[in-house]
Order: C-alpha cells, then structure tokens, then sequence
C-alpha cells in the first residue's frame, strides 16, 4: 500500500506536522456523492481496532515532544478510554488497602475554544495566534497512544535547563535507546504494519538539542533498515533579535545536524521563513502557528505526489518518495536540497510571475540576513503545481514539449515535473 511511516521531533516540528495531518484530513470524503480524492490516504493514515471494538483510521506517526509541549492533549483519547465510566477506578488497590484512599492530582489543562467546539460538534470559532498555546489546540485527528511520546527528561522552554544544544540532544536519545530502545519501542511497531513501505518522513527542527536527538535517531533507522528511503525536514525556529551567542550557538547547531543527516538521510531538505517574505504573504513570525503553517504548506505540497492514487483522466502521477529522492540526487551523494515555494497564482493578472520564496536559508548571521544561495543553476529538480485540471494539462503539455531537448545525461540538470 506504499506506506510512509512519519516521525515528528520536538515542538516546531509537531506544530507544522499538525497541520500536515490536518490537511491530510481535510482530503477525505465522506458520501458516496462526493468525488473521489485523489490522495490514497492509506499511505499515511493506518486502521484499528477502538476500546468499543469499532474501527479506527488514524495517522501512522509517532510524536515526540518534552515535558508540558502536548498541552491539554490526552494520551488516552476517547477512541481508545476503556475506562471512561470511571476514570479514578483503582481495583488493584481497591482488593488491598480497604480504607478510603486521598487522591492528590495535577489539575489538567483547559481545553482551548477550537477543541471545545469541536469535541461539541459545533462549528469552531475562528482560530487566531494569540488563542493557540499549543499545537494540539488546533489539531483535529486523533492520534493512537502509541504514537505520543512525552520525554520527561526537560521541560518545552525552560529557562532554568533549555533544551538547546546539539550534544544534549545527542545525549538524551543515547540514554533512552539504552534503557527503552526507544526506536524498536517507538517506530518498530508501525514498521511491521505496512506491507510495502516507501520510507519514513521525518520532520524535525535544526538550530536546536532535537537536531542532535534527529542525527542519531535517523543513525538508528539507517542501520535498522539499510535500504529504506528517509527523508528529512530540517526546520530551523523562527528568532528574530536573537544575541549574538544565541545566534552563533544556532548556526553551530544546524551545522552539525545538518553533517550528520545528510551522511544517514537519503535526503534532507531544510525549513525556514524567508528573511522577507514577499508581497501578498502576510505572517507573523513570532507565532509558531502562523509560522509552522508556511513551512506545512511547502512540506504537503512536494511530497503530494508520494500518496496519490493512479487516475490518468484526472492528471494524477503518483511517485514514489525513493523517485523523488533519485530526481534530486542524481550522482548518488547529495542528499541536501534547496526549497523555494510560491504560494499564489502562477502570475498575477499584470502577468508578473508569483512571489517565490526561498524557504532553505540556512542560519541566521545577523538581523534581516541569511546565508543563501543566490545561484541559478540546480544538479537535480522536482516541481509541484496546484491547480484546476486546465493548468494541469497545461502544464502537461508543456513538459512534454520541453522534454524533447532534456534528457538525464551525466553532466546536466535533470528536472521533473
């Protein structure tokens, strides 16, 4: 069924991945009336079986956060509550102490509006960045409890212990795979659900401890499964009027995660908002919500073509995510790419063409500048297009006119579309 197993490390990552699974929501189809979507949905989402014996369909992903990063979100969701009748129920220790026990317990988190509404069956106010504390506020899937993993080892944006640096990262998944072997605990257990997996998607921030956490997790992936397609998302947090150490400290960060991703990954793409976003793109960068849905956008929309189905009359060209990763790194040693990403029509109606954003800005030297790569010139290409069937076979029809003078030969871009 081509499945692609995802893993979502730390805060930032599990905010874009949010709406990564939102959007992936958002394709299914619930009448008989309704036009089949074209994304397989299989690929990312897996069944099962609910407490109540009903069936479930739930995404194949496993979500790492620290301590106090899940906000109001239960691990035990609704689905899958077998003791909802009575939550405090303790038989255990109901048979062997016969007094009266004092329960002393964590009020939980409130739920936000959004969830409210929607656990109510109303409709959800409207969503702004000042109402979302977390990423579960806006989620609308439910996740198995298996796939949440909190790590109680440092707190999400402690002051006192900030989990931010590469070695701290390195060091806390070295002291879990030894005691818990997470990745066999964790990941294993979806792996072995899937009849023909195309890999596993991996998102995780870069400038942070989670990039060292990433380097040696993908290590493990790559040596429990020699042949398997990993494709990673290196984001990088937004921080504008960062300090100077801060800053170095960042760079340093994602100089070493991105060393030791790219020699396990089979190909890494790093994440970042764009030092200026162009006109028309309107975000505000201090909040992960408006952030991390930029940099979702970019990440759903190139590996589009890894989940959908085969349907010649309506322009769906499925490709695998190893033929992605093989139209990027055509000699077999680069496993580092560059995103740029227009989130508008293709040209306006002045016929200027649409803004186009470079979302791979690796670093932060100083306020308002970035190191980038200006050049023109690409060794390997994939290009996504949205739109109605016309532009798509438009576009069809424009390929396969400037494929008559491309062809792979040693030495010269290759580019598909």
């Amino acid at each position: 069924m081509r499945e692609i197993v995802t893993l979502q490390l730390g805060n930032l990552s599990n905010y874009v991945a949010t709406h990564f699974w939102n959007t992936q929501e958002s394709y299914f189809t619930y009448s008989d009336n309704e036009e089949q979507s074209l994304v397989d949905h299989d690929v990312h989402w897996r069944a099962g079986i609910g407490a109540d014996g009903s069936d479930t369909f739930l995404p194949r992903t496993v979500i790492y956060d620290l301590k106090g990063g899940f906000g109001p979100l239960r691990k035990i969701n609704p689905l899958y509550d077998v003791g909802a009748a009575k939550p405090d129920a303790d038989i255990a220790g109901d048979a062997l102490w016969p007094g009266k026990p004092a329960i002393h317990k964590q009020a939980p988190l409130e739920l936000g509006s959004y969830q409210k509404s929607l656990d109510a069956g109303t409709a959800p106010a409207a969503l702004t960045p000042s109402s979302v504390r977390y990423w579960s506020d806006y989620s609308r899937v439910y996740y198995h409890p298996r796939s949440l993993v909190q790590l109680y080892d440092f707190e999400v944006h402690s002051a006192i212990m900030p989990f931010e640096r590469f070695e701290m990262g390195a060091e806390l998944f070295r002291s879990l795979e030894k005691d818990d072997e997470i990745v066999d605990r964790d990941a294993r257990p979806f792996v072995e659900e899937c009849d023909q997996m195309q890999g596993f998607q991996v998102f995780t921030t870069l400038d942070d401890a989670w990039g060292g956490f990433a380097g040696s997790y993908v290590e493990a992936l790559r040596d429990e499964h020699p042949k398997a397609c990993i494709w990673v998302w290196g984001l990088q947090t937004p921080a504008p009027g960062l300090a100077r150490e801060k800053r170095r400290l960042c760079f340093a960060n994602v100089a070493q995660a991105l060393n030791h991703a790219c020699s396990q990954a089979s190909m890494v793409v790093p994440l970042a908002l764009p030092a200026r976003p162009p006109l028309g793109v309107s975000l505000q960068a201090a909040s992960a919500w408006h952030s991390s849905a930029l940099l979702a956008t970019a990440a759903e929309s190139l590996l589009l073509p890894s989940r959908l189905r085969v349907d010649p009359s309506r322009h769906s060209r499925p490709a695998s995510l190893w033929e992605l990763t093989q139209s990027l790194n055509i000699a077999g040693n680069q496993t580092l790419a560059n995103m740029r990403m227009a989130v508008a029509s293709r040209a306006s109606p002045s016929g200027d063409a649409a803004p186009d954003m470079d979302l791979s800005e690796v670093g932060y030297l100083k306020d308002g500048a970035t190191a980038r790569n200006e050049g023109g010139s690409f060794f390997g290409r994939v290009s996504t297009w949205r739109g109605s069937h016309e532009d798509t076979e438009r576009d069809a029809t424009d390929e396969a006119d400037e494929a008559l003078n491309e062809r792979p030969v040693i030495g010269n871009s290759v580019s598909r579309r």
